[in-house]
């Protein structure tokens, strides 16, 4: 009686060039970066900060990448908090923020505008309307550890 004995080197082979073949063609992962930096700010409450991508600025959608900074009594003799988002991947972004004085978790608004302190990373300031995403707007291709935003 002749005994028939399995390999299984020649399906591992098999196995190993198939998933060598499909993993080339798998996307390369996409590259991300860190945005950091300073906030300054002149009163009580915490900091309510949005890395935005034009889609969500137009539409009021929550961004993506929003983090709330707790200020504590150290903070506010220094009147600044440093601020970080990891994983960013390249586009265009601009940064909102807030400080929440009365703690509603949103920014209260009057009739000329926002009551409590608010910023952008770039200046813009104008009379009589809110900033458009094209004057706070940036570009994100490597890390950015500079920003400076100050709530007024």
């Amino acid at each position: 009686m002749l005994c028939k004995r399995r390999t299984f080197s020649g399906k591992l082979i098999f196995i190993a060039v198939l998933f060598l073949l499909t993993g080339s063609q798998l996307p390369a992962q996409q590259a991300t970066f860190q945005v950091s930096g300073e906030i300054s700010f002149p009163k009580t409450g915490d900091l309510y900060v949005q890395l935005i991508t034009k889609e969500e600025f137009d539409s009021g959608k929550d961004a993506g990448f929003g983090i709330i900074v707790a200020t504590n009594p150290e903070d506010m003799k220094k009147g600044r908090v440093l601020f970080s988002f990891e994983g960013v991947p390249k586009g265009t972004y601009g940064i909102r923020c807030f400080q929440d004085v009365n703690r509603t978790g949103k920014m209260e608004k009057g009739l000329f505008g926002p009551k409590e302190p608010w910023g952008t990373y770039r200046p813009a300031r104008p009379m009589l309307r809110a900033p458009r995403f094209d004057e706070i707007s940036f570009e994100v291709n490597g890390d950015i550890r500079d920003i400076k935003i100050e709530l007024k």
